[in-house]
């Protein structure tokens, strides 16, 4: 079978979504206690690079989508993707989006930033960021990225084959 070169596609991403009516979004407590536990005490890195540079907090399931999700089925699916091992240890109802069994760490970049962030390009593009192999960079944005952060790119190299699983989790 012939192999492709590799090459750049570009498209555009466009979503066509309806809210649900929601409050206004603010920082909760419980978001603040789970976002100190994940990157402060626990000191998870970024999912995708491993990075510990500007960290935040996303989540899984959209924050103002949380009114129509049905939370036995969230919690279903977070047991399948859990990142972090808590849907295995905690089966008690999901009453936040906030809960910290859906949420995961990332850096700036692999959150927000065009063609690269969760935000802005297809899951299965975001997830292969985690897993491609060294020397490669399968969105024109890494390259660039680590021309310009060398201690990005020497931290990526160090982190690259280590689980982004915390060994710290406690076991509440």
């Amino acid at each position: 079978m012939p192999i492709d070169e590799s090459h750049e596609v570009s498209r555009t991403l466009k979503e066509n979504i309806i809210y649900p009516a929601h409050e206004e979004r603010t920082e909760s407590a419980i978001f603040r206690e789970n976002k100190k536990l994940l990157v402060d005490e626990l000191d998870i890195p970024c999912l995708i690079c491993g990075s510990k540079e500007k960290r935040e907090v996303h989540h899984i399931f959209e924050w103002s989508l949380f009114p129509a999700l049905d939370t036995e089925k969230m919690k279903s699916i977070l047991k399948i993707i859990d990142f972090y091992g808590y849907s295995k240890q905690d089966d008690t109802p999901i009453e936040s989006p906030d809960d910290k069994r859906n949420l995961i760490v990332l850096c700036e970049t692999h959150h927000r930033e065009e063609n690269n962030g969760i935000h802005a390009i297809s899951f299965p593009i975001w997830i292969s960021q985690m897993a491609v192999k060294d020397g490669i960079d399968i969105t024109p944005e890494t390259k660039i990225i680590k021309t310009k952060d060398k201690k990005l790119t020497n931290n990526i190299k160090k982190t690259k084959k280590v689980s982004p699983v915390s060994p710290k989790i406690p076991q509440n």
